[in-house]
């Protein structure tokens, strides 16, 4: 991948606060606009917080060695790709609501690196996604978070699920994603649910003992 090193490039430094849209915490005083190459930096004393509407597309944000994200609930962010693991070991992308936009790709891993993405609420969609679990890099989808991309990728979603490169609930027994392609045709939509079977269990072992109940 080529280095996004260049004019357009803006830093993050996070030396004031969390907060995306504190000037003082991008490099030069001035924050990201459309376009513009972002790069959040390894050594920041503050992980980056999306949680405002109204934010600019940017263009490509790279996370750097143990540089981090959070979107939190009433977040949006819109960029065109997001990318982690290009250098070394990135910290999490943390979602817990809010919205996360990629007109491009959501690229995991791309130097081979750790670079995981955990949605426990609200959206993150990307056009295509690419995963390099060599280093570790992955997603996991809990609560009521979810995952969209283009119906283009469900083969190579099929296999990461499959391999537990997407997860469910960080892997717990008896969560699985749900491969949703019947809501949007032209979309595949990710969730994590209860499998069947667990909750089958559990209806029937709450069955048993209001039967048990009634017998005494």
């Amino acid at each position: 991948m080529q280095s996004p090193l260049q004019a357009g490039t803006v830093y993050w430094n996070g030396l004031v606060s969390t907060a995306w849209t504190d000037t003082s915490n991008w490099n030069g005083g001035v924050p990201p606009s459309a376009g513009d190459t972002v790069i959040l930096n390894q050594g920041s004393p503050y992980t980056p917080v999306v949680g405002s509407t109204g934010l600019p597309t940017t263009g490509q944000i790279y996370l750097g060695v143990t540089g981090g994200l959070n979107v939190f609930p009433g977040g949006a962010l819109s960029m065109t790709d997001f990318v982690t693991g290009n250098w070394g070991n990135s910290s999490g992308t943390i979602v817990t609501g809010g919205q996360m936009n990629m007109s491009g790709v959501l690229n995991l891993g791309a130097g081979g690196f750790d670079g995981k993405v955990d949605i426990s609420g609200g959206v993150v969609q990307s056009a295509a996604l690419s995963i390099n679990s060599s280093g570790g890099a992955g997603m996991n989808i809990s609560g009521s978070g979810k995952y969209i991309t283009d119906i283009s990728q469900l083969n190579n979603v099929n296999f990461w699920v499959t391999n537990n490169i997407i997860k469910a609930n960080n892997g717990a027994s008896g969560w699985s994603i749900v491969v949703d392609t019947t809501t949007d045709p032209t979309k595949v939509m990710l969730t994590a649910v209860p499998e069947p079977s667990v909750t089958a269990l559990t209806v029937v072992g709450v069955a048993m003992v209001a039967l048990r109940r009634r017998r005494r």
